[in-house]
This record gives C-alpha cells, structure tokens and sequence, in this order.
C-alpha cells in the first residue's frame, strides 16, 4: 500500500510541529489522492492529485493549499489542516528530495 503520508516535503508549524502532505480517501470513489486548493476548505474546492511530485509543484511553486498533517494522526494528538506554504502557521518548509529549503 502507498504510505499516506508524502516525506519529500516537511512543512513547519509554528508551534514545532513537522507537518507532511497526506494523501485523503474520497468516500464517493474510493480514491486515495492528496487533496490541493487554491481557496476554500472543501472537497468541492480542490482537486485530487495522485502524483506526489505535480502535489509538491503544486504547493511549492503554485501557490496551492495541500491536506497535512503530523506524523502522530490527530486521534492521537497529532495535528491536522489545509496548509499553504506562505500562510501565518507555517514558519519555514523543506524539500527533502532537492534539498531545497525555503525559511
């Protein structure tokens, strides 16, 4: 089975935590995609994107939104939401593939 969560992008919380974009099964298809936005906070808002690469682009270039959550999931404590790298609650993010760290 594909892991549910992707480790080639880490996206850090302000309050310490290392979020990781998480893949998401859609009820009506049984599909497991990470789920991208470029506004709202619904399934009708985004778009479902198979491929963890386009996902990163998407998110690291696009401007786009994506599901992350912590390791720990959040019925154990974790921390779960729609993350975009330049919002308030993401104090830096890094591209463990590339290298590429943007602080």
């Amino acid at each position: 089975m594909t892991d549910i969560l992707c480790r080639k992008l880490r996206l850090f919380h302000v309050s310490g935590d290392i979020l990781y974009p998480s893949r998401v099964k859609d009820r009506d298809t049984g599909q497991l995609a990470f789920r991208v936005a470029k506004g709202g906070n619904t399934k009708s808002d985004s778009t479902p994107v198979m491929d963890e690469d386009e996902m990163i682009r998407k998110v690291t270039r696009q401007g786009y939104r994506v599901r992350a959550r912590t390791e720990k999931p959040p019925t154990r404590g974790g921390r779960t939401g729609l993350y975009a790298i330049d919002e308030r609650a993401i104090r830096s993010w890094e591209q463990i593939e590339n290298g590429e760290v943007n602080k």
